[in-house]
């Protein structure tokens, strides 16, 4: 260095190599929270993330009795119940397709078996949310859930200890979830623990992909509520690979985990409506 010039040009030598080590930093640390966020996609910690992506919805405040022309929509049907009697109650979660036929014939069977119904449209006016990626976060349906289940225990007819979860497809995802007491308290505390929940025609996870680089954890390692996951053998939107391949090991862990498969049922088995469609 020239003599008078040498603590400038070291000064500035510092100043250009920390803000080098300064970009490398930042950068490193964007790659390992992108990597960790795909390691952990389905987490309780990444669906809390996603839970405020959408209004709250808000839910009849009185329970009504079923009828065959009632608007299921975010609606609540009691049973005949005597006076200080509670009922146990059940949430039902449906498709990506929204309400349809086969809601209205569960929430009727539900009733007329002793339950408080509340039938969730979490919809929010789309006419069906099934593609990828979907408009509708996972995390904000699970809230959806987890608010239905708050309510209902809010209701004097209801007994809050004894609130069951039905979802089909993407709604049984949602009930997955929510086997988990740990999904519940992130996404939302203080929330009245499920009782039991039972998952029609869905996932357990989901491999990575082209459009999902990450999979999608579903049926959690740490699932603490009962759980019960009905397949079809042929589903061919839903394939029952992911939860024959999981199930057993959850329930060897002791985990309290039971599945039904009917081998020669395809997805929506249970929609009157869709008899004779077929979609690959």
């Amino acid at each position: 260095y020239v003599s008078g010039h040498s603590r400038p040009i070291k000064k500035s030598i510092r100043q250009k190599a920390n803000m080098q080590l300064k970009r490398i930093a930042a950068a490193l640390l964007v790659l390992t929270m992108h990597a960790l966020a795909l390691a952990q996609y389905g987490s309780p910690e990444s669906l809390a993330a996603e839970m405020n992506q959408g209004d709250d919805l808000v839910f009849s405040k009185q329970a009504m009795p079923f009828t065959e022309t009632a608007d299921l929509s975010n609606a609540i049907f009691s049973p005949t119940l005597k006076i200080g009697d509670k009922s146990p109650a059940l949430v039902v979660l449906h498709t990506c397709d929204g309400i349809s036929q086969h809601i209205r014939v569960w929430a009727d069977a539900a009733v007329k078996r002793g339950y408080t119904v509340l039938t969730v449209d979490a919809m929010r006016g789309l006419k069906n949310d099934c593609g990828s990626p979907s408009k509708l976060s996972n995390g904000r349906l699970v809230k959806d859930a987890l608010d239905a289940v708050a309510h209902l225990a809010s209701l004097p007819g209801v007994d809050s200890q004894r609130i069951s979860v039905i979802g089909f497809s993407k709604g049984a995802m949602i009930a997955s979830w929510l086997a988990s007491s740990s999904v519940a308290n992130v996404v939302r505390p203080k929330t009245p623990p499920v009782f039991a929940s039972i998952s029609v025609y869905a996932f357990c996870a989901l491999a990575p992909n082209r459009g999902r680089p990450q999979g999608i954890t579903i049926v959690q390692p740490d699932t603490d509520r009962p759980l019960l996951v009905l397949m079809g053998g042929k589903d061919n939107e839903t394939p029952p690979a992911s939860c024959l391949e999981l199930l057993p090991k959850l329930q060897a862990a002791g985990k309290p985990v039971q599945w039904h498969l009917y081998p020669d049922a395809t997805h929506s088995w249970d929609s009157a409506d869709k008899d004779g469609y077929t979609k690959t």
